[in-house]
């Protein structure tokens, strides 16, 4: 209680550009001006918290594409110059945006090399990465000043004089030079160990990320944040060492092998799960504000993995951690009424079952002893607009009040909404006609989604979501995510019955045939799976049964209650083994094959008597 606390101080710019310049010297590098410390200054305060997805897989193509000059033959083409000329500011609006589009990735990744103390990104070298990223940018903004008619219309709609523009170029160019002194001048400013009235200014917590010190750090705002939770009230410290828990195992994820197992399971969405892997390796480096859970939108078509990434998430973090991720799926159509509301929070008190605590107050309890939990919202579009209203201090704050005034704090929780607006509507007749294919349809309904989520959502709910695209998915696809559930069902066949299942490629395109389709996706796929690869297998093993010999199951089952009861310990490797020969289907074959004969799915019995 008598422990003396250092205060902790706001970042101040000036401080760092201090100690920025006091590196230089210590270093003896060339020269760095003003506009070069003004610079680092804004990389270290700009990207302490990521504002969407830097590294998107459209950036990272256009940085590393193998041919640059493309630009300059944009801008050069016949029908840039003339069919478009009456609406030449909405193609310059969208030219003029690229250059900070590209250069955002190379602060961030210089940020991350010198601070956060990341090498790579998607096996991309980020000193690479951020050095391409400056030239790409300067090389834009070259190609667009060197246009007459583009910078007589700079000039007119006051982007600034045209010298000004060849100064950004000339620094932009400057930047990619002079990346790895940047790097280390930042490291060098980031291990300056504090003296006299900056020791106000030292780190309370401990350094999350790979950083050498982490002092530059503890000037960003999420920091500061952090601080601002602890008080000797014991339910605010109790939430503190949650967020250093969360923080300290989000630094031990192992990132690429999180994506890599998404990746093989969650089909052809690569671009959604970046999205989220990006915005972990900020949980590590503690730069997310902490005092309010992080949120997602999975916009997309219906059957294509938006739940099953959430649930595989999920069960991969539990399983990399060793502990198990509380979780709480919500039914948006479930949630018709404002009166279902009263699900969640708990019903108010004098009506009936208002002793019974709402589903959030419960979901509350587990996941307040955890350091991570995750709260889903399915088809959000469906439910009540009060729902949304009920989430908005949750977003906004991390915390809500149940119906008997309980404060619920949320702030160590991931939360997903799900929305297949737009996509319901939209079918094969809206493709476009004559050259037009899935992708070019794809891209044309972007903006009818937009369109769409603002009449089913409110502006205010969607604007506090990170938004997470999701693709159709092609037919390919659906083929790859069948033979990954036929797989997991021979698996059990092989391990329970020792039999083998093998679904032949005229059943797989049988079954694909009856539960894919563009539209729908892999929603029905599952279904017919199990039937035809699962429920009938299990029916015809049980008619093929020898039984000459009857089971008499009393014996393991009086085992099970009294080990259930704790009356007699049970070696449970032993008890498993015998109840699997005793449930073990005792057949003459020892394969059996899924396959198609005159339009229907047939099985085929083979190996020993099989027939």
């Amino acid at each position: 209680m008598g422990e003396h606390r250092l205060p902790i101080v706001p970042f101040d710019s000036e401080h760092l550009s201090q100690r920025l310049i006091a590196a230089s010297e210590r270093l003896g590098s060339s020269p760095v001006d003003s506009r070069e410390i003004e610079h680092l200054v804004s990389v270290v305060t700009r990207c302490s918290a990521l504002l969407g997805n830097v590294y998107t897989d459209a950036r990272l193509r256009t940085i590393l594409g193998d041919n640059p000059q493309r630009l300059a033959a944009l801008l050069a083409s016949p029908w840039f110059r003339l069919p478009f000329a009456d609406d030449l500011s909405t193609v310059v609006h969208k030219l003029r945006r690229l250059p900070d589009q590209v250069r955002v990735v190379g602060d961030q990744a210089l940020f991350d090399v010198a601070i956060s103390g990341r090498s790579r990104v998607r096996g991309l070298a980020l000193p690479e990465v951020g050095r391409k990223a400056y030239l790409m940018a300067a090389e834009v903004l070259e190609y667009l000043a060197d246009d007459a008619r583009l910078r007589e219309h700079f000039l007119a709609n006051g982007y600034g004089p045209a010298l000004k523009l060849e100064d950004e170029i000339s620094f932009l160019r400057r930047c990619a030079d002079r990346f790895d002194l940047y790097s280390r001048l930042l490291r060098e400013a980031d291990s300056e160990e504090p003296h006299g009235d900056d020791r106000a200014h030292q780190l309370l917590l401990p350094s999350f990320a790979s950083s050498p010190t982490g002092r530059i750090a503890q000037h960003l705002p999420a920091r500061v944040v952090t601080q601002r939770l602890f008080s000797e009230n014991e339910t605010n410290r109790e939430r503190l060492l949650a967020a250093y828990e969360r923080l300290l195992l989000f630094a031990s994820v192992d990132l690429e092998a999180l994506r890599h197992g998404l990746a093989a399971e969650v089909i052809d969405q690569n671009e959604a799960i970046a999205t989220l892997i990006d915005d972990f390796a900020l949980f590590a480096v503690g730069t997310q504000n902490l005092t309010k859970p992080a949120s997602y939108f999975l916009v997309g078509p219906t059957g294509v993995g938006k739940n099953f990434l959430v649930e595989a998430l999920v069960r991969r973090i539990g399983q990399q951690w060793g502990l198990e991720v509380p979780m709480l799926t919500i039914e948006g159509p479930n949630y018709t009424y404002p009166s279902n509301i009263n699900e969640l929070r708990g019903a108010t008190r004098g009506f009936i079952r208002s002793d019974e605590p709402g589903l959030l107050t419960e979901f509350h309890k587990r996941a307040e002893q955890s350091p991570l939990s995750v709260i889903l919202v399915d088809e959000v579009e469906k439910a009540h607009p009060q729902l949304q209203r009920f989430f908005l201090s949750i977003l906004d704050r991390g915390t809500t009040t149940d119906a008997h005034g309980n404060e619920l704090h949320l702030e160590g929780t991931l939360i997903f909404f799900t929305s297949n607006a737009g996509y319901r509507e939209k079918s094969a007749a809206s493709h476009p006609i004559g050259f037009g294919d899935r992708e070019a349809a794809e891209a044309v309904h972007v903006s009818e989604l937009a369109q769409e989520l603002k009449r089913a959502l409110s502006p205010e709910f969607i604007n506090r979501l990170k938004i997470v695209r999701f693709n159709h998915l092609p037919r390919s696809s659906a083929a790859r995510i069948l033979r990954l559930e036929v797989a997991k069902i021979a698996q059990r066949y092989r391990e329970v019955h020792e039999v083998e299942l093998v679904v032949t490629q005229s059943a797989e395109e049988l079954l694909l045939d009856y539960g894919y389709s563009h539209e729908y996706g892999a929603r029905h796929l599952a279904a017919h799976i199990q039937r035809h690869c699962n429920v009938e297998v299990g029916k015809m093993l049980r008619r093929d049964e020898s039984h000459s010999e009857v089971r008499d199951p009393r014996e393991l089952l009086a085992e099970v209650r009294r080990a259930k009861g704790g009356e007699t310990p049970v070696p449970l490797g032993d008890l498993d083994r015998r109840i699997l020969e005793q449930t073990r289907a005792r057949v003459g074959y020892s394969v059996i094959v899924v396959d198609v004969e005159a339009g229907k799915i047939v099985y085929r019995r083979e190996g020993q008597g099989g027939s």
